[in-house]
């Protein structure tokens, strides 16, 4: 998975990448008819765990002292956070985040997936999404792409 810095891929990422197109696709039937969106724990939880392997690579020439942490939120039907942590070498997620990261991303569950597959042209959306902190660091977080489509 190039998004995800990956030459090779182990099979649970090759099954990974197989649900968040299937997904997405379903997401964007069900915006283009009006129907109910898959927004639940069940279904997000699986798409937000994976698309979050794509920060260590936006970051990857993001210079940052040790330790430096921008964390991205999720608050709605599905909440929860990541953090993309500098390493000694590199950047890595966990999933979690500080009381004070250096740079914090909020945003609606609905909002999230938009934001990591490009569906950034969504009405409204720049203004749903709430940035504290170092405003370079979110700036990065907010250009990952998990999702080639």
């Amino acid at each position: 998975m190039s998004w995800a810095g990956e030459a090779e891929s182990a099979n649970w990422m090759d099954t990974g990448r197989e649900y968040t197109e299937k997904w997405h696709h379903q997401m964007q039937i069900r915006d283009a008819v009006g129907a109910p969106r898959l927004l639940t724990p069940y279904w997000m939880e699986p798409l937000l765990d994976l698309s979050v392997r794509a920060f260590p690579v936006s970051f990857a020439h993001t210079q940052a002292a040790e330790g430096t942490v921008a964390s991205f939120e999720v608050d709605g039907e599905t909440s929860g956070a990541w953090s993309v942590v500098r390493g000694e070498t590199a950047w890595r997620v966990v999933r979690g985040r500080p009381v004070s990261p250096a740079a914090l991303v909020r945003t609606a569950t609905d909002d999230s997936w938009r934001i990591l597959s490009n569906a950034v042209q969504t009405p409204g959306l720049r203004d749903r999404i709430e940035v504290t902190g170092d405003a370079a660091l979110a700036s990065v977080l907010l250009a990952t792409r998990s999702v080639i489509l």
